[in-house]
Formats: structure tokens, sequence, C-alpha cells
């Protein structure tokens, strides 16, 4: 039964990263603020235990602080993604929420270049932490640092400096797997910002020198050593751990990125979605998914449910530090 609640609150952006996926599907109905917080009591129901709240950009929502007090009182652990910009305007959602990424990818003019030439962006991020540290210290801040050809490990190394001044936490995050997204009319153009597998190697043995080293990095060893071993395949179990909501309701079919067909949240309730047959199908298919995919928690997440020790091991040394 998943226990992550991965929802897309809309599809709309300010940015326009050139390695995003994402943006081009900003055409999406955005779900209503009374059919989330539906959906987020069902959750509860369903025993869900934790949310990630993303886009887009989730606080060009107005109501952003209701959709997340909407997942705080269902007893979900809150966490959001935001590339920063509103950080101040629009942070009341910092009442409700445990834990928010911010996007910076490297410093200064550089991050507003690499973010589709958004000038201040930067200078935005720094001051919405700043702003949120001094506002809600209950909450905890990473940076989401995203590993592509558009940095170099310099970069990325200053990012990590970064983070020690700020004394905030960091995440690397990678955006890669075998897709090939052809067919979704010339957006496979986003693999030409994919570092092979022995660049990345490369660089993440100076990721890890760092997190050796003392840097506030969370990735977990296990995660490191899997890209810099040069690993081109696990066993799947990402649906069965966290169910992934688009903007408009329909539920995310990792293996193409497209939606399982027949189901959409706006038509049925959550718990009849998680017992339909074209979702189970999806999540037991998953295991044999050869797409590997390391941009998020998934490969931390299913060796926790093989049960594997490196993992557990891994993992727990994030959690007692």
């Amino acid at each position: 039964r998943p226990f992550t609640f991965s929802h897309m609150v809309t599809s709309k952006c300010n940015c326009n990263c050139s390695f995003c996926f994402w943006k081009h599907h900003k055409d999406n109905e955005d779900l209503t603020l009374p059919e989330i917080q539906r959906i987020y009591a069902e959750a509860k129901k369903e025993g869900y235990m934790n949310s990630i709240l993303w886009g887009g950009e989730p606080l060009l929502r107005q109501d952003f602080t209701e959709i997340a007090k909407a997942s705080h009182d269902n007893g979900m652990y809150t966490k959001m993604a935001t590339n920063g910009w509103f950080l101040e305007e629009n942070h009341e959602f910092g009442r409700y929420t445990d834990l928010i990424f911010v996007s910076i990818d490297a410093i200064g003019e550089k991050h507003d270049i690499v973010r589709g030439n958004m000038h201040g962006l930067f200078d935005k991020c720094i001051s919405g932490i700043q702003f949120h540290k001094k506002h809600y210290p209950k909450m905890r801040i990473y940076v989401c640092c995203t590993v592509s050809k558009a940095t170099t490990l310099e970069d990325l190394t200053e990012v990590a400096n970064l983070c020690k001044d700020l004394d905030i936490l960091l995440y690397f995050t990678v955006n890669k797997s075998n897709q090939d997204f052809k067919e979704w009319e010339g957006k496979d153009g986003l693999k030409e910002l994919e570092y092979e597998n022995e660049k990345l190697s490369e660089i993440f043995k100076g990721i890890k020198s760092l997190k050796q080293q003392g840097y506030p990095i969370r990735n977990s060893y296990y995660f490191m050593d899997y890209l810099i071993d040069k690993k081109s395949y696990y066993e799947c179990h990402w649906p069965r751990i966290a169910t992934v909501v688009y903007s408009n309701g329909d539920i995310l079919r990792c293996t193409d990125r497209k939606p399982i067909e027949g189901i959409n949240l706006r038509k049925m309730s959550l718990g009849e979605a998680l017992r339909a047959k074209e979702f189970l199908d999806v999540a037991n298919a998953c295991k044999d998914c050869k797409l590997s995919c390391v941009g998020n928690y998934a490969l931390d997440a299913s060796g926790l449910w093989r049960f594997d020790w490196p993992a557990i091991k891994s993992i727990a040394q994030i959690a007692i530090t």
C-alpha cells in the first residue's frame, strides 16, 4: 500500500528550465481546492503518511496555504518544492509545511540563466530562505540541486558551500533515465542535458567526497555508489511506495510519465483508484522496469522495500544525523 502522496498542485510555472520535462504540460486544468481537500481526506483514510507538493510552481496558486493546511490537517508530513520566486510574497504555507525544497543549481546569475533567464531568481531564493529560517524556524529547508550538463562539478561545489554557510541541507537530483521522449513531440531534446554514465560517475565521486568532508549533503551513500559504479538496473517498487498525481487528477504511469488510462481522481475516489485493475497492473509491472530512474527517491525507497541491507544502513545513517 503506498504511503507517500506526491501531488503536482499546478502545471503552471513562471520559470522555463531547459531540463524540465513538466513545462510541456502547462495546459492541464488544475484540481480545485475543494477537490484537493477531498482527496487529501481520502489519503488519510488510505494510510498515507507524508506528502510532497510540487509543480509547476506551487506558490503560483494563491490558495496554496490552504492546500498545505489540508495535507497537514490530514496527518501527513508535508513537504513542498519551489523555485523560490514567491517565498516571501506567498509565505503563510510555512505554518503547515514541515520541509521545503528550494531549487538552486548554481550561484548567482548562472542559476538565473539555467532556470530560463529568470533575472533575480537566485537573490530571491536566498532572501526567501533567510525569511523562512527567521519566521518558520521549525520548518526544515533543503536546497534541491539538479545535476545536468547545464552545470559543472565546480558549480555544484559552490552550492554545497552555500548550504554549509546558510546552515541548511542539500539534496542532488539527477534528471536521468533510459526513457526515450521522441513520442512527446520532440521533447527527446531533454536528453541532451543528461550526463553519460562515465561523467555522472565522476561528478558523484566529487559529491561523495564533499559529503565525507562534512558538507550537509543528504543523498545516501547507497544512491551515490549506484551512480559511481555506473549501474543501470535495480528492481523498482516506486508505485507501491508513492502515488504521483498530476494537477488535473490523473495518476502517473511512471514508465512513460503518461496518465494511467481510465483513472482520474476527479471522477473516482483515491481508494477506488488504488484498487482499480489498471493501477494494480502498473504497480505489479514496475519491478521489471528497465528505466532505472534516479531523479527522485525511487532508488533509495526501492532498496528499503526489498530490505536491501546497504540501503537500510545508508539511509539510517542519514536519519540519525
